[in-house]
């Protein structure tokens, strides 16, 4: 399933950032308690929100000290994984289980933290047209998992090396359309809980000056691939291949601007084509001949952590030759550099709050 291959690179992507620090490292250790409700983001989902969610959520953090350059030009986050299990509030739904690896931004004093994670969740109780047919948010056992928190520490209550925290939390299941029905879910919510810290030794951050970056232009050129359906229900997913070429701009150490062209080959709209023009012919919609292909024109942003990078994206198609979605898509995803001129990418497209695919791609920097 798709949504593995997302856990195995987003539990790289923390993983290599820090595993080798060559200073003292610290280890938290989180447990919160989660109660929340589902968003109401499509009709299609508003008999499955009957509910209050509630659930368990159990955190790895280890702390960083500036030993690399990016850690000091976000306040010395930290990075770590986590283990959510969700009751979702209806039995249609079920529960979900999901795996993340997260990262921590830290503000007001270390105080507050803005976390966010990526990963995969796994649901025993999905659409069946048989047994469970009013589940139309979850297609497949496995799913893509992003979750959001931010969270405000009491630190070391009682003299001791626990904390207390209060916050807030969204968590988004979709598997990308991989496989329909797949209207995903939107739940949110608040949080509380306990955090122990098993080092008591004192933090020493570095703060030595930063080597400057060059800001020179450079060119992309990018393959990806993946697999999705037409959003008819029951239909099998399609291989598609999107080629990506564009123009980049580096900013700072922390971004940098994108300007470029994507070209999709999405077998699943061929499928789609086909399908309406046989089944509403009364529609006079499609023909069943019509050209499959996209061309999009986008600009992006591009937020550097390390040899890690965040990906986001806003396009238009300027050739459309059907109504298919939308005409406007986004991209936001992570690309990770092996080296100055090579790197692998996970991106999750969308139009609005509907998704389409997600890509795996591989890309060369000129």
């Amino acid at each position: 399933m798709i949504p593995k291959a997302i856990l195995r690179l987003s539990l790289c992507f923390f993983a290599t950032t820090g595993f080798a620090q060559e200073k003292s490292s610290s280890d938290i250790f989180h447990v919160d308690y989660l109660y929340g409700k589902i968003m109401r983001h499509s009709p299609q989902i508003l008999h499955l929100i009957q509910g209050p969610t509630n659930g368990i959520l159990f955190s790895w953090e280890r702390e960083t000290f500036g030993d690399k350059d990016w850690q000091q030009l976000y306040n010395y986050p930290s990075y770590g994984a986590s283990l959510l299990v969700q009751n979702m509030g209806s039995p249609e739904l079920g529960r979900v289980y999901s795996l993340h690896g997260e990262y921590r931004f830290y503000f007001l004093d270390r105080k507050l933290s803005l976390k966010a994670g990526l990963g995969a969740g796994y649901i025993p109780n999905t659409y069946d047209p048989v047994d469970n047919p009013r589940n139309t948010a979850y297609g497949s056992k496995f799913t893509a998992s992003i979750l959001f928190g931010l969270e405000y520490r009491f630190q070391q209550i009682f003299n001791l090396p626990i904390d207390f925290k209060v916050g807030s939390f969204l968590v988004h299941y979709s598997n990308g359309k991989t496989k329909s029905p797949n209207t995903s879910t939107n739940n949110y919510g608040l949080q509380a809980g306990l955090s122990y810290n098993l080092s008591d030794a004192e933090k020493k951050y570095d703060t030595s000056i930063l080597e400057p970056v060059s800001k020179n232009w450079s060119l992309d050129i990018l393959a990806a691939t993946g697999a999705n359906d037409s959003g008819i229900w029951g239909e099998s997913n399609e291989a598609f291949l999107t080629l990506t070429t564009s123009i980049n701009k580096r900013l700072s150490h922390r971004s940098g601007l994108r300007l470029g062209v994507d070209v999709f080959f999405t077998p699943s709209v061929k499928s789609f084509i086909q399908y309406r023009a046989a089944a509403f012919p009364e529609e006079n919609q499609f023909q069943g001949d019509e050209d499959w292909r996209r061309v999009g024109l986008f600009f992006g942003h591009e937020l550097f952590l390390g040899q890690w990078s965040v990906m986001s994206q806003v396009g238009y198609y300027v050739y459309y030759p059907i109504d298919y979605l939308d005409r406007e898509y986004v991209k936001v995803g992570l690309r990770r550099y092996f080296t100055e001129h090579f790197y692998a990418s996970l991106m999750l497209k969308s139009h609005y709050s509907k998704a389409e695919a997600i890509e795996y791609g591989v890309g060369l920097r000129f």
